[in-house]
């Protein structure tokens, strides 16, 4: 069975083959009905045309009707070249036309019915020289050496039509079996970057955990500090590029499918907030992720990986002043521009474009790992390609750079309700926190919950579901669930978020943490109303997200 990309091609070859035939057609029933003599000649050419090849160059642009144009531009054909014969044409220039019928043939359906095909028009010939054409008044009339001679001719060309196709079969096949080894190569090294991906990342998540818990404890002198600084650099170094490679192989992934949905974009700024606002406090800017009411239509996962690439570039190029996300309706009808802002350095024209090249970094020859792979922005191209959303710069140096994604913008249902874009507390409010964490990972789980128990929270945990549905209760329930997505037993995180929420009777505050890249767990907790905070975890990030929430309860309480 053909694929829909090879019926695509091939619909494009027979309507290029019928638009020829037409034009072409069309010139010579025009001169043959002006030439003397001929005029019976040029009345068969035009109504094989009309009725054969303009209606095949139709059925052309269809791919469900591509063999019916096949089947019109051979009976097309066969009616003209036939009438070439009989009419005296293949003692003349028509004996180059006909010898087309063959090649026809073979390219159009192939080496079976192409020798039937071909077969036949040639035993129809060879009947009508020795049989017919002598006896029919009205028919030319060929000497006794044109008639042999075409014969042969057109047998030597029905071989060559067929040894043609015939390499050319050879040739299609061995590139088929070449594609489908590709393919399988790249479906092989999809799955093991998706298996390499969680493995590794459970790992990198617990150390970033200990590392985190490590510059928390007093330290007692100068190289002690140093060390730890060093190591949580590197740790941090580390998790950014595996984001960066695993989220970038994930783009050529075979099973890489655009799911698009239509969504409040405010879901997409909230992440990022969360995601950004530690950060950027850091460094001393001022992140204004403004609230927008609109509604837009795309794959969230993949315009949330652009977003997130754009604002962690703008935030790591700012070195002073602000940076600004905000969403608002574009020049165009139905248009939405999510812009990002920032005060940075600038990007000079000539590199406008290479940017967004794979491994391209300005001003980073010697390849410094703090400055990341390049692959943020190649992948933000891509993903947007993927999505068919245009993506624009503008910059200069030392004024800034704007990003512009266009999104396509949907109406708001008649409903909706209010999102509560909750600020930063002032100062720390994890003290007391009890937190209920779910991680089947030993490392991983002692270093997560020995990082939440720094921060002053109440920790539980459970290695499974059953378990973490026996240890809470409704006197004192968990204000926030952490579960990892992949459990023991018939039920992942997700599951486990709702069945304590049921068993409690409580919309619990609760997040999934998770190692795998694959883009439908990312749909699922995004289906679930969940937030999904990927392996290898910031601490930042989910010590901003518990504030967050901690606030969202006080302020819903």
């Amino acid at each position: 069975m053909k694929s829909v990309t090879g019926w695509g091609e091939r619909a494009r070859q027979v309507r290029a083959g019928s638009v020829i035939g037409l034009v072409f057609g069309l010139v010579f029933a025009a001169f043959n009905l002006l030439t003397p003599g001929q005029w019976v000649l040029g009345c068969v050419e035009l109504a094989a045309v009309l009725l054969l090849v303009a209606p095949a160059t139709v059925f052309a642009s269809q791919a469900h009707r591509v063999g019916l144009a096949e089947n019109l531009l051979l009976a097309s054909a066969l009616v003209i070249f036939s009438a070439l014969i009989v009419l005296g044409g293949v003692e003349g220039t028509g004996l180059y036309w006909v010898y087309t019928v063959p090649f026809l043939a073979f390219f159009l359906k192939g080496q079976l019915i192409g020798w039937l095909l071909s077969a036949g028009f040639l035993g129809l010939a060879t009947l009508y020289f020795l049989a017919g054409g002598p006896s029919l008044p009205w028919a030319y009339h060929y000497t006794p050496v044109a008639g042999p001679q075409f014969l042969m001719s057109l047998l030597f060309y029905t071989l060559m039509a067929a040894a043609f196709d015939h390499v050319r079969s050879r040739y299609a096949a061995e590139l088929a079996r070449r594609k489908d080894q590709a393919e399988a190569a790249s479906l092989g090294k999809s799955r093991f970057l998706a298996a390499a991906s969680h493995d590794l990342r459970q790992p990198a998540h617990a150390l970033g955990m200990f590392v985190a818990r490590l510059t928390q404890l007093p330290q007692q002198d100068a190289a002690t500090r140093e060390l730890v600084a060093g190591v949580d650099a590197s740790v941090r170094a580390l998790q950014e590029m595996l984001d960066a490679f695993f989220d970038y192989s994930r783009l050529d992934a075979p099973s890489m499918e655009v799911r698009l949905a239509a969504f409040p974009v405010n879901q997409l700024l909230d992440q990022l907030r969360i995601s950004f606002d530690a950060m950027a406090a850091a460094k001393g800017l001022r992140l204004h992720i403004r609230p927008s009411p609109i509604w837009v239509h795309s794959d969230p996962v993949l315009l949330h990986r652009v977003l997130l690439n754009l604002l962690s570039n703008a935030v790591q190029h700012t070195h002073r002043g602000c940076v600004l996300v905000s969403c608002r309706p574009g020049s165009g009808h139905g248009q939405a521009r999510i812009e990002v802002w920032d005060s940075g350095i600038g990007i000079a024209s000539e590199y406008h474009e290479k940017i967004f090249q794979e491994f391209f970094q300005i001003s980073n020859p010697e390849r410094d790992r703090h400055k990341g792979l390049g692959l943020g922005l190649s992948l933000v191209q891509r993903a947007c390609l993927l999505l068919n959303h245009p993506v624009t710069l503008r910059s200069q140096p030392g004024c800034g750079t704007r990003f512009c994604v266009q999104v396509p913008m949907v109406p708001a249902p008649a409903v909706v309700a209010p999102v509560a874009v909750p600020m930063d507390p002032p100062g720390s409010e994890l003290a007391g926190l009890r937190v209920l964490l779910i991680e089947d990972d030993a490392l991983g789980g002692v270093a997560l919950a020995g990082l939440l128990r720094s921060w002053g929270c109440q920790v539980t945990s459970a290695v499974d579901v059953p378990t973490a549905c026996a240890l809470v209760s409704r006197s004192q329930p968990p204000a926030f669930v952490l579960s990892d997505y992949r459990l023991p037993g018939v039920y992942n995180g997700i599951d486990a978020i709702c069945l304590l929420r049921q068993t409690l009777g409580a919309d619990l505050p609760a997040c999934v943490i998770s190692g795998d890249t694959e883009t439908s767990v990312r749909q699922q907790v995004q289906s679930a109303g969940l937030v999904l905070l990927q392996k290898p975890v910031r601490p930042a990030k989910l010590r901003n997200l518990l504030r967050h929430a901690v606030q969202g309860s006080a302020m819903v309480g």
